[in-house]
């Protein structure tokens, strides 16, 4: 007997496959989000997550896609992914003083001030407001166009981190869409579980293998590897995935 799909599966794959635009998909996939009801939607989230570790490029994409979405609905994300949003409380306090890098200026910048250097091009300052602890600095950084992808990889391992600017990478489709910024994500353990299980369908073999293997990794996130490494083809058979 065949299996019923969900019916927001195959139009959220055609969705993912005629909109090229990443930013412009995410927006159309917030409003489809919104409206839809929440079994329906954790029923349809499951499917592609399933689909997108057999390698189906469509469902790879809605997957992404439907889960940058999420992250700007805190309260339709929360309902579907509950307590796997969270993480051990962060070591790092983003209104700590002390954890507020140097800038030159001989004395702590206010918020206000390494926001708008965040927002400057210009390449001496962003190794800086890199090691910044504050979320709204690191969004606006994100949003730079001197950023490198180095630079986001380089962000994202860094240990120990804040879950939230983790978050704040992900839920920008312009960094998220990158296979290494998602790697770093995946393998941080202070990266919420959710995010991380979202990521790991989309992942090269090799890094779920690192991940499987993890021991820093939630529990969810290692058997959600293993879930997918057990679908498809050897590791040297199997090449890395293109999601954009």
């Amino acid at each position: 007997m065949a299996r019923v799909e969900p019916p927001l599966v195959d139009l959220l794959c055609r969705r993912a496959h005629s909109v090229i635009d990443v930013a412009a998909r995410v927006r159309l996939f917030r409003g489809i989000l919104a409206v839809t009801a929440r079994d329906d939607l954790r029923a349809t989230l499951d499917r592609l997550a399933e689909r997108a570790g057999l390698r189906d490029t469509h469902a790879q994409v809605a997957l992404l896609t439907a889960e940058i979405a999420l992250c700007w609905e805190p309260d339709l994300q929360r309902a579907v992914h509950g307590d796997r949003l969270d993480v051990p409380a962060s070591a790092l306090d983003p209104d700590d003083e002390r954890l507020v890098p140097d800038y030159g200026r001989g004395r702590v910048l206010t918020l206000g001030e390494r926001k708008s250097l965040a927002r400057r091009p210009d390449r001496r300052l962003i190794d800086r407001v890199l090691r910044d602890p504050h979320p709204d600095v690191i969004e606006l950084l994100l949003m730079n166009p001197r950023l490198t992808e180095p630079d986001v990889v380089r962000l994202c391992a860094r240990r120990p981190n804040a879950p939230e600017i983790l978050l704040r990478v992900f839920r920008s489709p312009r960094w998220a869409i990158r296979p290494k910024v998602r790697t770093a994500l995946a393998l941080n353990p202070s990266t919420p579980p959710a995010i991380a299980e979202a990521v790991v369908p989309l992942l090269a073999p090799e890094d779920l293998h690192a991940l499987a293997q993890d021991d820093h990794a939630a529990g969810v996130v290692r058997r959600r590897c293993i879930e997918v490494l057990s679908r498809f083809a050897p590791l040297h058979d199997d090449p890395e995935p293109a999601v954009h």
